[in-house]
């Protein structure tokens, strides 16, 4: 099963690129951010090669925006006429176009080496080795290994380790984060009642394998994971020696709270058959729709070989239009088990459509 969800990810035609501002721009901006009582729009003029580039980002009162921001900026990251701000088209967050756009401009560009992804894993110094044994052996291997790398990072360094601020912005568990809101539903999180009410339906056999699969693998990365993450619990100040007691339990829901982050926010881009899937900073918030307004490809500088995820606009966008992206063409249960919502219809309203017809006691028609 997790051999075909790294399939089935891959396959959607979606890959999401992050941007942000240069980084005293930006440290301007976590100022700003600090300073601000109420939610608020920061006005920035940010200097490129001589010229006066407007930048208008709603902050949303998210604290998390600014520290974003500013490490965005550290890996090189750069932005076009792009706010944030709560999604008209769907829960959380979402990005607008801060002034007409013209088709084929430029929106966001962004260092592939910015982005989570197996690179990253097998990257690592003290689990690198053992994460890249378990791809070769396939099966999925890569999906979990990616999985395990963002727990690690996240368990062992949090917000301020090499990627804390990205990080920080994913949705850990259905109540992360504590100072914000997320709104990120995902069948990972649910109860095994809500899990039942789906029965009947193609997304409950789904559901039900997503969260086999992911037990299964957290088991596989406790065993890889764990012991860098009690080093860190007992380094770190911010933990007590009783934290290191319950490690195993922070790592079951860290790569849970990984696995729904992969599942809704990793993709493969959308040209040039790469297939290799990541998570791409800031702009893996855009929304879903079926006729995206937004284009995203891979660009490789000849100079260097360095390559960055490129953002354009797909066609003309008028001013304060949300930026949307295709998640790909899935059926109803595929989108519900794999990013926690159905387009057009409310999570309640579709399952209890499948409710209807249903015989009292669990008895079923054959």
């Amino acid at each position: 099963m997790i051999a075909q969800l790294g399939d089935e990810i891959a396959d959607a035609q979606f890959y999401r690129v992050a941007t942000a501002a240069t980084a005293a721009a930006a440290a301007s901006l976590s100022a700003a951010l600090s300073a601000a009582a109420t939610p608020t729009t920061a006005m920035l003029a940010l200097q490129f090669a001589g010229s006066v580039a407007p930048l208008s980002l709603a902050v949303a009162a998210d604290p998390r925006h600014g520290p974003l921001l500013s490490w965005m900026a550290q890996q090189g990251a750069t932005l076009g006429p792009v706010v944030l701000g709560k999604s008209r088209c769907g829960a959380g967050y979402g990005a607008f176009a801060s002034r007409d756009v013209a088709e084929g401009e430029l929106l966001a560009s962004l260092p592939s080496a910015a982005c989570l992804s197996l690179y990253t894993a097998l990257g690592d110094e003290e689990v690198g080795e053992a994460l890249g044994t378990l791809v070769a052996k396939g099966q999925g291997g890569a999906t979990v290994a990616l999985a395990g790398i963002m727990a690690k990072e996240w368990l062992c360094a949090g917000e301020g380790g090499l990627r804390g601020p990205y990080l920080a912005m994913l949705p850990w568990d259905a109540a992360w984060p504590p100072e914000g809101e997320q709104e990120q539903e995902h069948v990972l999180w649910w109860s095994e009642k809500q899990v039942d009410d789906l029965d009947g339906s193609p997304a409950y056999a789904d559901a039900c394998d997503i969260r086999d699969e992911v037990n299964v693998a957290a088991k596989v990365i406790k065993s890889l994971i764990g012991a860098s993450v009690r080093k860190a619990y007992r380094e770190r100040e911010d933990k007590a020696i009783w934290d290191q007691f319950k490690a195993d339990d922070d790592i079951d829901r860290a790569v849970r709270g990984a696995f729904v982050s992969i599942l809704t926010r990793a993709f493969a881009q959308e040209e040039q058959g790469d297939e290799e899937v990541r998570l791409v900073p800031l702009l893996d918030m855009l929304q879903h729709a079926d006729d995206p307004n937004i284009r995203h490809v891979a660009e490789v500088d000849e100079a260097t070989g360095a390559q960055r995820v490129v953002v354009t606009a797909r066609r003309a966008i008028a001013a304060d239009e949300e930026l949307l992206n295709c998640y790909g063409e899935l059926d109803d249960a595929k989108f519900l088990t794999r990013f926690g919502f159905v387009p057009g219809k409310a999570n309640g309203e579709y399952i209890a459509s499948l409710q209807k017809g249903k015989l009292p006691f669990g008895f079923k028609l054959y």
